[in-house]
């Protein structure tokens, strides 16, 4: 039976100033990264807001276009009633003092 051997292989040992510039760079990225996730959550924060306030607006908009509506619902019954033929005749023979026609209106056609 043969024995293999394994040899450990390392590099060349590292200079103290490229370790240090190293670990350097590597707090530089991860404060880089945090900044870039503080920003980017700040902003998701801001957005969510907005769209909840635009949502506010939305709703406040729809509760007086629906009283709207209905108001413009009852003017146009009122007006409806304005225009019936009773209550005109009725206008007609108390403020005016007219009288109905007894025979019934007769249309001339060519």
């Amino acid at each position: 039976m043969a024995v293999r051997q394994t040899h450990n292989v390392q590099g060349p040992k590292e200079s103290q100033t490229v370790s240090r510039a190293r670990k350097f760079l590597n707090r530089i990225s991860l404060m880089f990264v945090l900044i870039l996730a503080a920003g980017g959550t700040a902003i998701y924060i801001n957005n969510v807001m907005r769209v909840n306030k635009m949502l506010n607006e939305v709703r406040a908009l729809e509760k007086t276009r629906d009283s709207l509506i209905s108001v413009n619902q009852q003017l146009k019954s009122k007006v409806l009633d304005m225009q019936s033929a009773p209550r005109i005749t009725d206008l007609a023979k108390q403020r005016l003092g007219m009288i109905p026609n007894p025979k019934a209106p007769t249309s001339v056609t060519p």
